[in-house]
């Protein structure tokens, strides 16, 4: 993945230290409406690092794979993500097929 690596990792520890919080709460059997906000703060930092993965692909991989002639795999890998399914999107020796460095992502639902 070449998505803004350091923008994604944030987001994701962010998720991360939301989830430990989220974790000593029930174990404190604080009030159900903080944990639940909480658990929204979680579900926001996640869906925004898949947002700027998603873009980062749509911008960079797919027009590469639409160069190539790999559009049935472009679509497919991008379905199956979508619905949660696995898709193999590595080559024979495991290296990710798609291999281009995009601009910075302006912009953001902060």
């Amino acid at each position: 993945m070449r998505a803004e690596a350091a923008s994604v990792e944030f987001r994701l520890r962010s998720a991360q230290g939301h989830i430990e919080g989220v974790i000593r709460m029930v174990e404190e059997d604080r009030y159900c409406i903080e944990v639940l906000q909480q658990l929204a703060a979680v579900d926001g930092a996640i869906q925004r690092a898949r947002r700027e993965i998603l873009e980062s692909h749509l911008r960079g991989c797919v027009p590469e794979a639409m160069a190539a002639g790999r559009i049935d795999q472009a679509v497919d890998e991008l379905v199956g993500a979508a619905l949660g399914f696995s898709t193999r999107h590595h080559g024979a020796d495991g290296a990710h097929r798609c291999h281009h460095q995009p601009a910075s992502i302006a912009g953001g639902d902060e």
